[in-house]
């Protein structure tokens, strides 16, 4: 047995660990010197489960109950227990399949529990260095530990707790900010909802924490179908991942970097699993019944795949050049009377602008995810439509949703070269469609 692996009590584990967590489960626990020193610190039941038998048999001095057995195979509803609080300590990196085991293990997490995991960071300096050297040496201990079967960065990780039901409330890099050999997550469980979620709102958040409360708000007020809301951070400085982490009914990705636009969005197109999904901007404004409408009127049609509403800042048809509003009274009194027009709400046209679209989710079979050589963004939309049309399936704009765009918001916030890197994708974009200038490209959106 690897007594200084098996015999840590890890106090930077110990210190995120509810003091009110009455039933606790600590998973690859070792000895169980973590749960000797919860147990001196409150009252409570603590059990673990432990492969290695001699640790097991040590642990069993410790804690309440032990079980020595394999996590890659053990099911947690024998336990007939749900937890407060479950402890993963540098163990889930062991194990074959640990999306599998954190998902099976948060079933067994009561409402509002607290998970508790630590997993080593593969995106460390030090190993990103070797990389570009040409190395992946595995090592007896640390992040390459030759017993590490799975590897993860913070992007990753956020992923695998959002697949898992668990809403992230804090995710600290350790020993530092500047040494992030591992991550210290904390995260809770959010209650299942009553009627199961039939659209997923994926938002991509990069600082600009102003426009995106603005937007959450408006989805929360005037969303009326089941959802679930999943906000992408591009690496934000600003307080936008303070407040994400502190919103209940919001999960969130937290990226260490600006991944672009469309290899942002991927990172939430990855976990999509209901039958719609919305990819917006957050400087939008969402107004009543917007995607009770939307999802009404893409079901019209079974090859139309693609949807997106009217707005005041759009290029293209969906462009509404006279608005009349000048607050938000007088924008959800405008869109209340949108929705009430008479005409056929469903207009087909080859080009719809992602700043807040409707999608079915098989269309993500027929077309895969979004181009990402077009970086921090522009002319993803068009490529990803023309990618839809060569499948053989639809996209439309809905006359009769509107949706405020304030535009271009999150590049102005950080100062970004907004015409810069519309000529630099425009380029990308013609040569990948064999387009001979942009002139070709518009004639082909005139042609029926």
């Amino acid at each position: 047995m690897r007594h200084g692996y098996h015999d840590l009590c890890r106090p930077e584990i110990l210190e995120l660990i509810p003091t009110t967590a009455k039933k606790i489960l600590d998973l690859g626990c070792g000895t169980g010197a973590l749960g000797k020193a919860i147990k001196q610190r409150q009252e409570c039941l603590c059990q673990g489960v432990e492969l290695n038998k001699e640790a097991s048999q040590i642990a069993e001095q410790n804690l309440d109950t032990v079980w020595c057995d394999n996590l890659n195979r053990f099911d947690p509803n024998f336990l007939n227990e749900k937890y407060d609080c479950m402890v993963f300590a540098d163990i889930l990196e062991h194990l074959v399949n640990p999306w599998n085991v954190l998902t099976r293990y948060a079933k067994v997490l009561a409402n509002n529990g607290t998970v508790v995991v630590s997993l080593p960071n593969v995106a460390h300096p030090s190993i990103i260095s070797e990389l570009e050297k040409g190395l992946f040496r595995y090592r007896p201990a640390g992040v390459l530990d030759i017993t590490h079967l799975r590897f993860f960065t913070k992007t990753t990780i956020s992923q695998m707790f959002y697949s898992a039901g668990l809403k992230i409330t804090d995710i600290r890099p350790s020993p530092s900010a500047k040494d992030p050999i591992q991550y210290l997550i904390t995260a809770t469980k959010i209650p299942t909802p009553s009627v199961k979620p039939i659209v997923t709102i994926l938002l991509l958040s990069w600082n600009a924490w102003a426009y995106t409360k603005q937007c959450i708000d408006s989805i929360k007020k005037n969303t009326n179908v089941p959802y679930k809301l999943l906000v992408i951070d591009n690496g934000s400085t600003d307080k936008t991942v303070e407040m994400l982490r502190k919103d209940p009914e919001v999960y969130h990705i937290e990226n260490t970097h600006n991944l672009g636009f469309a290899k942002g969005f991927n990172v939430g197109l990855e976990l999509v699993d209901t039958p719609y999904f919305v990819i917006s901007n957050t400087d939008v404004i969402v107004t009543k019944n917007w995607l009770k409408d939307m999802i009404d009127h893409i079901e019209t049609k079974d090859n139309l795949v693609c949807l997106g509403p009217m707005s005041n800042n759009v290029s293209g048809p969906q462009k509404e050049k006279k608005v009349p509003y000048k607050n938000e009274t007088e924008l959800e009194s405008y869109a209340t009377h949108r929705a009430k027009n008479t005409m056929d709400p469903v207009a087909p046209f080859k080009r719809i602008v992602f700043f807040c679209t409707l999608f079915k989710r098989k269309v993500l079979s027929s077309c895969g995810l979004l181009d990402e050589r077009y970086g921090l963004g522009n002319f993803e939309d068009d490529d990803y439509c023309l990618k839809i049309r060569q499948a053989g399936l639809d996209t439309a704009i809905d006359r009769n949703v509107f949706v405020h765009h304030y535009q271009s918001q999150t590049f102005k916030e950080n100062k970004v070269d907004y015409k810069e890197t519309i000529k630099d994708n425009k380029a990308k974009f013609l040569k990948k469609w064999n387009f001979a200038a942009i002139e070709d490209y518009f004639k082909y959106l005139e042609r029926k």
